[in-house]
């Protein structure tokens, strides 16, 4: 199974089922989006492959607190902590 994790336009952390995504133009932007294999760096690379063990979420954005605004993604190998952070992704080896 492959998971989408990212962070929409609202700020808020997504985590839903998703596929690889195939590249595209922004033509309002005079731009193109490829998607490649992710570098060695990003830390989701060490556990490709291997057993998810659980996924805990993370609360505390929004009036109530009630927000998703992270996970951390436990394998057999290690984890890795996903969070949305002033808009942007942030991964970090857990």
């Amino acid at each position: 199974m492959i998971i989408d994790i990212g962070v929409a336009a609202d700020w808020s952390f997504r985590i839903e089922p998703g596929e690889p995504g195939q590249g595209y133009v922004m033509e309002e932007l005079g731009s193109r989006v490829d998607v490649v294999s992710a570098p060695d760096d990003v830390p989701f690379v060490p556990h490709v492959g291997g057993r998810l063990i659980r996924v805990v979420e993370r609360f505390g954005g929004g009036v109530d607190g009630t927000e998703r605004v992270g996970a951390e993604f436990v394998f057999d190998s290690g984890s890795v902590v996903a969070e949305s952070w002033a808009g942007d992704l942030r991964l970090t080896s857990g």
